[in-house]
């Protein structure tokens, strides 16, 4: 019994909330939607976006000197079987102005049937 006492107390130090808010940007007013998808904020660099996502799955050059990156989640899922064909993808379009920094942004989530 006490071996079990013990076990509850040390897997209730383990817990988390999640990492903190260490990516954000200053002033970030951006919320967190119901899948957990944290959507870049407005002002942010490049290597912000880079940092927060990671790589884009591709990259477009703009007739303005900006860039376009597009990032698409859930695409592993796909690749599950009896699972890929329900799983939802979120495709994330990201363009930035000349300068590099965040103009504009658009997400869409595919839900599955």
């Amino acid at each position: 019994m006490a071996a079990l006492g013990l076990t509850a107390i040390l897997l209730a130090g383990c817990s988390s909330n999640g990492p903190g808010d260490s990516g954000k940007a200053p002033g970030s007013s951006a919320a967190e939607s119901s899948d957990g998808f944290q959507p870049p904020v407005r002002g942010e660099t490049m290597d912000q976006v880079q940092a927060q996502y990671d790589d884009p799955d591709q990259v477009f050059q703009n007739s303005d000197g900006g860039e376009t990156w597009i990032y698409v989640f859930g695409k592993a899922k796909q690749f599950i079987p009896f699972y890929g064909p329900f799983a939802d993808v979120r495709t994330l379009r990201i363009q930035f102005d000349p300068s590099g920094r965040v103009s504009s942004w658009e997400s869409l989530t595919r839900h599955a049937f």
